[in-house]
């Protein structure tokens, strides 16, 4: 079996037997992200210096803070979010119950670009852990160091039964 879709299974497998939905697992892989910025922001700060040129004060603000703060705000919201909405019934519907329950997709990609490498692979990657998703991401080749980081250091904050680095998609 090919080495992808055999990933591929392993993901589908994870997700189906339920291991990302509860509101534990999901605030624990947040937590994971959290702590990843946190204990390697020096790390981070060169690796974007190295591929973009991109000075502390900026790779902070552009990079780092904002993915920090997708983190809080959806460790804050996470139960709220995850909560059933009520919707309006209307003469049809008065005896049953109506609202919308929110499901994981069950297996995401996220395709990171080479302009902003960490922003946009971890903000994204926020979004598909708070949703209760499996996650495959695809690193830009153009940003090596910063995809190196990734690749060797988040997979240590992270359950690996629920994300995958793909290098080669």
């Amino acid at each position: 079996m090919d080495p992808l879709e055999d990933t591929l299974r392993r993901l589908r497998e994870a997700f189906h037997a339920g291991r990302t939905r509860p509101a534990e697992f999901r605030a624990a892989q947040l937590r994971g992200l959290g702590c990843f910025l946190q204990e390697n922001k020096q790390l981070l700060h060169d690796a974007l210096a190295q591929d973009l040129h991109k000075s502390a004060f900026e790779s902070e603000v552009s990079e780092v803070a904002i993915s920090q703060g997708e983190v809080t705000l959806a460790l804050r919201n996470l139960r709220a979010w995850m909560k059933d909405e009520r919707v309006p019934k209307n003469l049809a519907t008065q005896l049953d119950s109506a609202f919308i329950r929110k499901e994981p997709f069950g297996l995401v990609l996220i395709i990171a670009p080479w302009n902003y490498p960490l922003n946009l692979t971890l903000v994204p990657l926020v979004g598909a852990l708070a949703a209760g998703n499996c996650v495959v991401l695809k690193p830009s080749e153009i940003s090596k160091n910063v995809e190196k980081i990734l690749a060797e250091v988040l997979p240590r904050y992270l359950d690996q039964g629920a994300l995958v680095w793909a290098r080669l998609l």
